[in-house]
């Protein structure tokens, strides 16, 4: 198959609707692209803008706006972790592999991606509990070639062992799709090995964060909690809501005018999350589904400080509708104070990336220690 040039072609009817599928772009920046030609509508839902946007030619410059929201979706790196059960008191370093087959596993994975680069594990800054692996891969996407303009990207597998957990937590830091999904194969093919060599038991399970771990109001409540102050975070406001109400449920009255049921994105202009009010009366969580959060926070730690805007939560849900999507999180907009000037913004960035995943994961092993205590406190008479 021909690989058609980004730079020289428009996509229209088939290979526009699966630029349009893409989980970055989301349904604000298809109605605000809507908006932009006089089209204004109420709904952010894909069967009310994919007719309004398919059924028409994009304009050089309408198109340019949809590579940029997509191009800044897959330059910035992106994090999840799943942590294993871990039972060995050697250093990390000493019992993980020097370097694993990634383009042996990726080839019998039928997949269409190619290794081109891969590092060997190392220590992280000399500790021998924290280790690297890079990776480089090319990709054969052809759908993708209409709004991308290159066709390498890079992804990262760091793996972290926690003594007081007694676990390891294996860190996929990636960009596109395809090195999340590399990054996949390599964690799985991880845990299998350390499950031979006994590094862990055998009937260990690799946790992941999904949309169906919790219900309505425990997915509310986590997400508040994010939206606390670290000793480098201090939250100051969410922009903007993934929001929906649940359709298996019957709404309230009350809730119903507000969500006519096609309510997916919700910007927030100078409102406080706390005070919104699908949020602010605990009696409404039950009817909400809410899938992810984008919010500004200042930071401040040795190196730099400033601010900069967090999205966590499950990306493309109401796009695809599916519970297994897998908790991510992506900073982006890092704005660095005057006297940190000269700071790398990349280090930093990738610095907050983990900072903020660290934080995250210590607010879900509360929630599971809390449910816990709850399924196995005695009712009370």
């Amino acid at each position: 198959m021909e690989k058609l040039e980004v730079n020289k072609h428009i996509p229209f009817g088939l290979s526009l609707q699966d630029v349009l599928k893409h989980p970055s772009l989301s349904g604000t920046n298809l109605k605000s692209l809507l908006k932009s030609r006089g089209v204004f509508i109420e709904s952010t839902q894909d069967n009310e803008t994919f007719p309004l946007l398919g059924s028409t030619i994009l304009s050089p410059i309408e198109f340019e706006f949809i590579k940029e929201k997509l191009k800044s979706k897959e330059d910035t790196q992106k994090i999840s972790s799943r942590p294993i059960e871990w039972h060995n008191k050697e250093d990390l370093i000493k019992v993980v592999p020097d370097k694993i087959d990634l383009k042996k596993i990726v080839e019998e994975s039928n997949s269409r991606h190619k290794i081109i680069m891969q590092t060997n594990f190392a220590a992280i800054e000399g500790n021998p509990n924290r280790v690297k692996m890079e990776f480089k891969c090319q990709t054969n996407n052809y759908n993708s070639s209409w709004y991308r303009n290159k066709n390498e990207f890079t992804g990262e597998i760091i793996l972290e062992k926690v003594e007081k957990d007694n676990k390891v937590y294996m860190k996929m830091i990636y960009t596109s799709d395809e090195t999340l999904h590399i990054a996949d194969l390599a964690v799985k093919h991880l845990a299998e090995e350390f499950k031979a060599k006994k590094y862990t038991k055998p009937e260990s399970v690799v946790e992941r964060i999904l949309y169906s771990n919790f219900n309505n109001e425990e997915r509310v409540k986590f997400f508040l909690d994010l939206t606390g102050s670290t000793d480098v975070f201090t939250f100051q406001r969410a922009t903007n809501l993934d929001i929906g109400p649940d359709r298996t449920l019957e709404l309230p009255v009350e809730m119903r005018k507000f969500m006519s049921g096609n309510v997916n994105e919700l910007k927030i202009n100078g409102e406080s999350l706390h005070e919104n009010y699908f949020l602010k009366d605990q009696a409404n969580h039950k009817y909400i589904e809410l899938a992810a959060i984008e919010a500004n926070y200042n930071f401040s730690y040795h190196a730099a400080e400033g601010n900069c805007a967090v999205r966590f939560g499950f990306n493309g849900y109401f796009k695809r509708r599916t519970s297994s999507i897998e908790f991510s999180i992506d900073v982006s907009d890092v704005n660095l104070d005057s006297g940190f000037s000269t700071a790398n913004r990349e280090k930093v960035r990738l610095f907050l990336l983990q900072e903020f995943e660290q934080f995250k994961t210590d607010n879900y092993n509360y929630f599971k220690h809390q449910k816990l205590s709850k399924e196995f406190t005695p009712a009370s008479e």
